[in-house]
């Protein structure tokens, strides 16, 4: 058993952390229910609609119903998504703990939240990789987490405003509330930075920011309702290699770009509405999916 320093106080491992300036210019719900979002409603149980529910929807339509309107347990969790939120749970405490106390927290502090966030898994329905285990994971995220701490992202240039703030807001025509929850929200002086966490198996190309630039557009157009100044859009990916990499790969939000995912979203939701659920085999997706026997099984 390890031993961990320096333990993590019980109000940095809060779901949201904000900055008391940000909670008077956000709006964190809308009172406005327009027919869309009722119906949003009577589909999922939720009045709103999000990035991971619309990208889930153009990854695998049949996934997206079983999920969100059938509500089905999935049969297996992948290992890489609960490491990938055990590394995003340790970020969480540190820039809390920043944000709390100008604190900055080590290594084994971090190295705790990430094994406590495992610690909360049930292991039997975690599916590992052929070469993975739980000691080797944890030999992994403390890399990461060291390349985290000796990169400029763990010193963040301005005031630290949101930290896994909820932001909502009708802002797509005939569709539902679009909510999200971004990973850190900075203030400088120049501008908004609105960073979202990721890791990869390897440095990401101009592909795999294309292909990902439609959750922080979203995430544009509900700062945007309240920001005064210019907002720039980033993601922050740690690379899951020998020795770990941070890259920050930034996403200009330009009109096109923006009318790109606001046309996108509304035909999901409206493929949703008429029904349109049908599986896309594909061998990266499938092997992880927790659908997968349920899937095969379904014949239309």
């Amino acid at each position: 058993m390890i031993a961990f320093a320096d333990p993590i106080p019980a109000a940095t491992r809060s779901a949201v952390v904000t900055h008391p300036d940000f909670q008077s210019r956000v709006v964190v719900g809308n009172d406005h229910h327009n027919r869309q979002t009722e119906i949003s409603e009577t589909l999922t149980g939720r009045d709103y609609l999000s990035w991971s529910a619309v990208s889930t929807y153009l990854r695998c339509p049949l996934k997206y119903q079983f999920h969100y309107l059938d509500q089905l347990p999935e049969e297996f969790v992948s290992a890489n998504l609960v490491f990938g939120s055990a590394i995003h749970a340790a970020l969480e405490a540190f820039f809390g703990e920043h944000l709390a106390s100008r604190r900055s927290l080590n290594v084994d502090a971090l190295l705790a939240v990430y094994h406590s966030t495992w610690s909360q898994a049930d292991l039997a329905a975690v599916q590992f990789g052929k070469s993975e285990d739980l000691a080797g994971l944890g030999s992994l995220a403390e890399r990461m987490l060291q390349a985290f701490l000796a990169s400029d992202l763990s010193r963040p240039a301005g005031s630290i405003i949101g930290i896994e703030e909820e932001l909502r807001s009708p802002v797509i025509a005939d569709c539902p509330d679009l909510l999200a929850r971004l990973d850190l929200m900075v203030e400088t002086d120049e501008a908004f930075v609105v960073t979202d966490f990721k890791t990869a198996r390897s440095r990401w190309s101009s592909g795999d920011v294309n292909a990902a630039e439609g959750q922080l557009i979203v995430y544009h157009e509900l700062v945007r309702q309240f920001a005064d100044k210019p907002i720039r859009l980033q993601f922050a990916v740690i690379t899951k290699t020998k020795q770990p990499e941070v890259e920050i790969q930034p996403v200009l939000p330009d009109p096109l770009r923006i009318e790109r995912i606001r046309q996108l979203i509304q035909r999901v939701w409206a493929s949703i509405q008429s029904g349109n659920f049908y599986p896309v085999p594909n061998a990266m997706n499938c092997p992880s999916c927790g659908y997968r026997d349920r899937c095969a099984r379904w014949t239309g």
